[in-house]
């Protein structure tokens, strides 16, 4: 009987058996651990952007740090350069395609940071930023980089589309020192009378569907194995009736 279960037929069969259940136990485990991370994010978000608004200079003196720094509520006074725009092309929100527009800009001391003034619709001209001397107010955010099979961007000479908010290249258009982290604007001071660009909101603090996903995934599991298991006891149980059926002959 044992033998008819280690035929190569049947060792095939459970080597998939068990390479599936080890792949859909992983993906289970994967979804836990993304569960994780959005609880951590989730923590250090409300944590960050509840605390009191600060100037610039006061949260990040000399090194900036993503873990300690993004999403915190900063302050900075000083003017815009429209000349230096940029856009993050291929956003959306509302369920509308669109871009941010991404507007360098210097305070009273010199510092310069990229500030993502908001989504603008695809069928739209980028807003020109507002001129003279105003005080805004944003979310520090950090730079983001390509990933593995991300798309790339251009760096050529002249450039103003960017995929992502990445701030060493968006630098070398800007021709300047900028800040290694940017700012998601939530208010200016004087207001901009018109309603593009409109803020970007803040990311959902749910905990999304990596709970069910996980469950989902772990019941695919023992549905794989309560498979395995009926289909061998059905073969041992052919093997015995055959069995009984020569010994009575």
């Amino acid at each position: 009987m044992v033998r008819k279960l280690l035929s190569p037929r049947w060792i095939l069969i459970h080597i998939g058996v068990a390479s599936l259940v080890f792949l859909m136990a992983n993906l289970g485990f994967w979804q836990l651990n993304r569960l994780d991370q959005k609880r951590e994010f989730n923590s250090v978000l409300q944590s960050h952007s509840s605390t009191p608004i600060q100037t610039l200079d006061k949260v990040v003196p000399d090194k900036w740090n993503k873990e300690s720094s993004e999403w915190m509520r900063v302050t900075i006074t000083g003017s815009y350069d429209p000349s230096k725009a940029v856009t993050i092309i291929n956003r959306s929100q509302d369920g509308t395609a669109g871009y941010n527009s991404v507007v360098p800009f210097t305070s009273l001391n010199q510092r310069t940071i990229l500030v993502n003034r908001g989504f603008v619709p695809l069928v739209m001209e980028p807003p020109i930023a507002p001129t003279g001397e105003i005080e805004i107010v944003g979310y520090l955010r950090a730079s983001q980089a390509r990933s593995a099979l991300g798309p790339i961007d251009s760096k050529e000479a002249g450039n103003t589309e960017f995929q992502r908010f990445d701030i060493p290249l968006i630098a070398a258009h800007v021709g300047k020192t900028i800040e290694p982290m940017f700012l998601q604007l939530i208010e200016e001071s004087p207001a901009d009378a018109s309603q593009w660009p409109a803020k970007v909101a803040l990311p959902p603090l749910d905990e999304g569907t990596h709970m069910s996903y996980a469950m989902q995934w772990f019941f695919f599991c023992l549905v794989a194995l309560t498979a395995w298991v009926v289909v061998v006891r059905r073969k041992i149980s052919q093997v015995n009736a055959s069995t009984q059926k020569q010994t009575s002959a």
